[in-house]
């Protein structure tokens, strides 16, 4: 009989391999599964000195004993050993548990396409909070998660193949439950102007509020991101003035040094004067940051929700993203202000762009209208005998702002290069396949323009904080 001893509730177990070395290994809380895998054990052994088995299959043979939720806990402490942080590693391994438990999965062998497939469709016919189902960016989210796990496994040698590698996410685009809209001009201007004057919410003043909500919309951080800043993240005297989010808070797990506008670093030097070195510079920041801006919003008098979208936290990076897309900036400068890894992310989710953007774009076309040079219709033309002398205008004047989809962002998000004056300019929006309506924008850059793709980015105006 395999010596076995008790180590807190799991057993374990001692055998001895073909080349006579003397192993100890983790069995299971119940005493008699444990002599079974110690039994079994022995027998490998024994096959592999007879020459039976190929020891290399032995490995796979002895991973395929260990229950899954054993390896699914070493797959959580692989993630958070390569730097990913804790939240994001429980959120992974709570996925995957969840679709092994509905896929009635036991061992390495169980993960198979179908019946990680059957779970997924229970997850979406059914959530686990609501009746109606998650959606489908949910599904598509534990469909990346199970299929990191099953990835996992065959790279360190504990499956001989990756079983899900042809299982495929879904689009979640049909399902978008949670659609945010940038805010104009002039609600960025208000909003961050009622944060000031406003009151203590979620124990933060005013004053913090509004560069908390001034700073979001000038470079785009997230909220994690936005609680991590300390006074030696600011380089306000640079040239650009940067903000810099490190590497343990960014999602991108790198140093993340974003360029400012003047205008809000000289707003910010007094403020940050006042905050203590190595402490955060927004304190204990609440986490229910979208009740907060909610409640500016309700002072600032903006709806919280039209049909464009909510008008969350998170919205105002989304506001940032798209006060880029409207300038001059080309898109591989927006989508590395963005930070995001494919223009696809940031012009087919971040940038709203409006119907009177698009026209303003129309004006790099040329005149198809106009008669061929040499002939006597353009002598014609030239001399005022036939047709107008001068190149058609549009009939309506671009928006400034108000409702979001005007070319220049007068305060907040603003472009001083972008103007409703610039008819007959051949500069096109920055965000290349919003015109040409090719998708990803990857696609319209790469196989459709002739252009420098490298200009300096432009960074959008924000909003002067007062003094």
């Amino acid at each position: 009989m395999p010596s076995l001893r008790k180590r807190g509730r799991c057993w374990y177990y001692r055998y001895v391999d073909a080349d006579g070395v003397k192993h100890e290994r983790k069995g299971c809380p119940d005493r008699r599964e444990t002599e079974s895998m110690a039994a079994a054990a022995e027998s490998d052994a024994a096959k592999v000195k007879s020459g039976l088995i190929d020891p290399k299959a032995l490995g796979f043979r002895e991973q395929e004993r260990k229950p899954l939720a054993a390896h699914l806990a070493d797959y959580r402490a692989y993630l958070i050993g390569k730097g990913t942080t804790a939240n994001h590693s429980a959120l992974t391994a709570n996925r995957v548990a969840r679709l092994i438990d509905l896929a009635d999965a036991r061992r390495v062998s169980d993960l198979v396409p179908s019946s990680v497939q059957a779970a997924l469709k229970a997850v979406r016919d059914k959530g686990a909070r609501r009746e109606t189902g998650v959606s489908l960016r949910s599904v598509h989210h534990y469909t990346r998660a199970v299929k990191g796990f099953s990835r996992w496994q065959w790279r360190d040698g504990r499956a001989r193949e990756d079983a899900l590698a042809h299982l495929t996410p879904p689009n979640p685009d049909p399902d978008r439950r949670r659609v945010r809209r940038a805010l104009s001009a002039d609600e960025q201007t208000r909003l961050v102007r009622a944060a000031e004057s406003g009151p203590i919410i979620f124990g933060r003043p005013g004053a913090d509020r509004a560069v908390l909500y001034a700073l979001a919309l000038g470079t785009g951080f997230r909220a994690n991101e936005l609680r991590s800043l300390v006074p030696t993240c600011f380089d306000l005297d640079g040239d650009p003035p940067t903000v810099t989010v490190r590497a343990a808070y960014s999602k991108r797990r790198r140093d993340d040094a974003q360029p400012i506008r003047p205008e809000l670093a000289a707003a910010l030097r007094p403020w940050l004067a006042a905050k203590a070195t190595g402490a955060t510079v927004f304190g204990p920041l609440t986490m229910r940051t979208g009740e907060m801006i909610r409640a500016d919003l309700e002072r600032a008098d903006i709806p919280y929700e039209t049909s464009q979208g909510t008008a969350d936290f998170h919205a105002l990076r989304h506001s940032y993203v798209s006060s880029l897309a409207r300038g001059t900036a080309s898109v591989k400068a927006v989508q590395t202000l963005a930070r995001h890894s494919t223009p696809a992310l940031t012009f087919g989710v971040y940038a709203h762009i409006g119907l009177y953007d698009q026209t303003a774009a129309l004006d790099a076309l040329p005149d198809l209208s106009a008669p061929t040079p040499g002939t006597e219709a353009a002598a014609l033309a030239a001399t005022g005998t036939d047709g107008p002398t001068h190149k058609p205008t549009f009939a309506h004047p671009l928006p400034t702002d108000g409702d979001g989809s005007g070319r220049k962002l007068s305060v907040v998000g603003g472009n001083e290069h972008a103007s409703p004056g610039r008819i007959g300019s051949a500069e096109p929006l920055g965000g290349g396949g919003l015109v040409a309506s090719c998708r990803p924008p990857s696609d319209t850059v790469r196989n459709y323009t002739r252009r420098d793709l490298n200009p300096q980015p432009t960074v959008p105006k924000t909003v002067a904080l007062s003094n």
